[in-house]
């Protein structure tokens, strides 16, 4: 059977790409990933609240697929709406699916305070209106924000944006940034875990990526403590418990 050991259901907000291919890079053995779309188009509001009108369906849709755990993405639908609304979803998608859940912002939140991140920096490919609104969220949660960086690019286009790129644009963050302790990469639509790991090395920060946060927070609530290297210290520390770099 697919997923023979455990089944991760994830709404993605619009057409999966890189997250897939990541999660087959460093999943444990028998755990197996369905996936829904909400396919929206944009960065606008209007998308937003599209995405959001379907998650009942979508979430039905997965748990009659007997998943295991629900993760459901799209960070900018939930933190505009401030903070507290990261748990009315979760709340309700579990509730109503009896399946355990999170949503992307809240595993990245998660993840953060896992690591004792204090003073944050975000890197991300959102416009600055919406990175602002993840400032301001992350503010909400007691963080201090160090530096809000963006390498803008079309919506649909997220999936281009090259490994030296990102690398890059991490560096310059982090190094622009002092007393930054852990550095936040929204969004799993980039390829960002193809790096964290020389990011983590080459500047001793934790990286928190969209892609790494959701899943780590499934493994961790199932039970999964397989050793996983080389896609950054928070997935590396389920099975060893360290968190530094």
């Amino acid at each position: 059977m697919f997923g023979w050991r455990r089944r991760i259901g994830y709404i993605t907000p619009s057409v999966m790409e890189t997250a897939a291919y990541e999660f087959y890079r460093f999943a444990p053995e028998g755990v197996g990933l369905v996936a829904v779309s909400c396919n929206i188009e944009d960065w606008r509001p209007d998308e937003y609240a599209r995405g959001l009108s379907q998650v009942d369906a979508r979430a039905d849709d997965l748990a009659s697929r007997a998943v295991d755990y629900i993760i459901h993405g799209g960070g900018p639908l939930v933190f505009s709406r401030g903070r507290g609304y990261e748990q009315e979803i979760v709340d309700h998608i579990t509730k109503r699916t009896g399946v355990p859940s999170t949503t992307t912002i809240k595993a990245a939140v998660d993840g953060l305070h896992h690591l004792g991140a204090k003073n944050v920096a975000v890197a991300s490919i959102y416009p600055d209106e919406t990175n602002a609104n993840l400032g301001r969220y992350l503010e909400q949660h007691g963080f201090g924000v160090t530096r809000l960086a963006s390498h803008l690019i079309n919506f649909k286009k997220i999936y281009s944006v090259g490994v030296a790129d990102i690398y890059r644009l991490a560096i310059e963050t982090i190094k622009s940034s002092p007393g930054t302790d852990a550095l936040y990469m929204p969004c799993p639509q980039w390829p960002v875990c193809d790096v964290i790991d020389l990011i983590e090395r080459d500047t001793g920060v934790p990286v928190v990526a969209s892609t790494a946060a959701n899943f780590f927070s499934a493994f961790k609530h199932l039970g999964l403590r397989d050793k996983i290297t080389g896609h950054g210290i928070l997935l590396q520390s389920l099975s060893d418990g360290n968190v530094k770099p």
